[in-house]
């Protein structure tokens, strides 16, 4: 078995219940499991363990990792354009979204739904730590900690300020509860990280489960984005030797279902057809899958896609902007993208074989498709490619930005030793630029949109770069027009997405997000 079995526990749904108001209105089965009939041994804990990732998955309700969560992620930057079929992300795409969203919404209650299952774990893990040993407790609390800190921080990365919630209770006096800012919210996911590194293993005691390596990785990218540079070396240098293992791979093989939990993985969410056959499902029931419909949103309709979404051209431009050391298009952007260039083949076929001549001009994405090996998506639209959370890849970029803006470590020379790792996987020259720090940025903004294209990464560089407008004006006058509507106060409300309106309606205590 390649990984750790994906098991439907429809029992868990009335032990892990929603932790909005009204979740007091779900009705529970008389024949499912309770609080009294579950948590009774080792294997009910590690259960409800494998729930805590289900929401991270969820194809359709915001899960972050699943088919619109990514969608919700990619859409605001400037490296796809999105067709006006699938309404919610069209919002967000164009700037025109409220904080009604059914999926901005849908992704903040599923961090939510996750928070109460770790916060849960652990609870009962307290309770009835009598009758585990100490081995179980670090493992589970380990893990679960994990998993607290990582939603943590993409909670607060995505919606900035939001009320911080550390215990699981179904008590209604407990869900009133005031925004916490988003410094307080990542402060406690290094917290938990922390304690998560101390108990997690360097190997993987299971394929998928998270190791000492991705809790450093995630402190890492906390510390980033919180501009603590010389903390971000401390947490991210280490994972560079022994005893960790990481390394750059075939660029390829991070997106298909061939070279999974590869070397250059630290961190990868598990796509498995296992449960039923239904994709449009929440995951949780048991006629639901555990796939994702990806490749079928974007393939183009002549290889059995709904193309949802296709590069810009300034995506694109990035992508041709260097030739490699054989005179070729950059690797990654051959792997990522395909467009009418010679040998390029999309579903086995050659691009102007697959396409009509009035379409030659096109941008089809393959990162995450089935292009190489499927000659055309299938009309069950199940997915089986992990999803690559956290590769040693980023590692080595963070490493860059750290080494160029660190005000007490800067090293100009190791920064672009680390770029330099990078542009050679991709059989590129070694950066021969300016050594100075605004040519080297320039060559880590290129390496990383190329390198993270439609992986999530895009809009929050640029926004935390301070350059998410100049980019946008140079892709879309009409996005770039409407995001300059959001500037309210200093600040634009489309940095983030807002705080749903249904938790404004049922936690009296929170208030709207800046600008909203």
């Amino acid at each position: 078995m390649k990984r750790f079995n994906y098991i439907l526990y429809i029992a868990l749904s009335c032990v892990f219940l929603w932790t909005s108001c009204d979740a007091q209105l779900d009705q529970i089965n008389p024949n499912a499991a309770t609080e009294e009939t579950f948590w009774q041994n080792e294997e009910d804990f590690e259960k409800a363990l494998v729930s805590c990732y289900t929401p991270l998955k969820n194809a359709l309700n915001g899960g972050y990792y699943g088919t619109r969560g990514v969608m919700m992620r990619i859409a605001r930057a400037d490296e796809v354009d999105f067709r006006n079929d699938i309404s919610e992300v069209y919002q967000a795409y164009n700037f025109t979204n409220s904080n009604g969203n059914s999926l901005s919404q849908g992704m903040f209650y599923q961090f939510y739904n996750a928070l109460y299952r770790t916060n849960s774990v652990m609870q009962k893990l307290d309770e009835k730590q009598d009758q585990f040993s100490q081995e179980f407790i670090d493992k589970v609390r380990g893990e679960c900690l994990f998993i607290r800190g990582f939603y943590l921080f993409q909670l607060a990365k995505e919606f900035k300020d939001v009320p911080l919630r550390l215990t699981a209770s179904q008590s209604p006096s407990t869900f009133p509860l005031a925004k916490s800012t988003q410094q307080e919210v990542w402060n406690q996911a290094l917290t938990d990280l922390t304690t998560a590194a101390s108990l997690l293993p360097v190997e993987p005691t299971a394929i998928g489960k998270p190791t000492k390596g991705a809790a450093f990785a995630t402190m890492g990218k906390v510390y980033l984005y919180m501009e603590d540079y010389d903390k971000a070396i401390e947490m991210l240098e280490p994972l560079t030797r022994s005893p960790y293992s990481y390394k750059l791979v075939d660029f390829a093989w991070n997106f298909d279902d061939t070279h999974e939990n590869n070397a250059e993985s630290i961190f990868e969410l598990l796509i498995d057809p296992v449960g039923g056959t239904d994709v449009w499902g929440d995951g949780e029931n048991i006629n639901s899958t555990q796939t994702n419909s990806r490749p079928k949103e974007y393939a183009a309709a002549e290889a059995g896609g709904w193309f949802e979404a296709q590069p810009t051209q300034q995506m694109m431009d990035i992508f041709l902007q260097e030739l490699d050391k054989d005179g070729n298009y950059d690797y990654r952007a051959r792997m990522s993208v395909a467009w009418d260039y010679p040998e390029c083949m999309y579903y086995l076929r050659p691009f102007r074989e697959i396409f009509a001549e009035e379409k030659w001009d096109t941008y089809w994405i393959l990162k995450y498709q089935n292009w190489n090996t499927l000659t055309a998506e299938s009309d069950a639209a199940m997915s089986n490619i992990n999803e690559r959370a956290i590769r040693y890849a980023e590692v080595l970029l963070q490493l860059a930005e750290c080494y160029l803006f660190s005000p007490t470590q800067k090293d100009l020379n190791k920064a672009v030793s680390y770029i330099n790792q990078i542009r050679q996987r991709a059989n590129l020259n070694d950066y021969s630029g300016p050594m100075t720090e605004e040519g080297i940025f320039q060559d880590l903004e290129h390496q990383r949109a190329i390198e993270f294209f439609v992986e999530g990464e895009r809009f929050y560089d640029l926004r935390r770069w301070g350059l998410l407008e100049e980019r946008l004006k140079t892709c879309s006058e009409s996005r770039y027009n409407q995001f300059m509507t959001g500037v309210v106060n200093g600040t634009n409300r489309y940095y983030y997405y807002p705080i749903p309106s249904k938790e404004l309606e049922t936690n009296e205590l929170c208030t709207p997000s800046e600008g909203w």
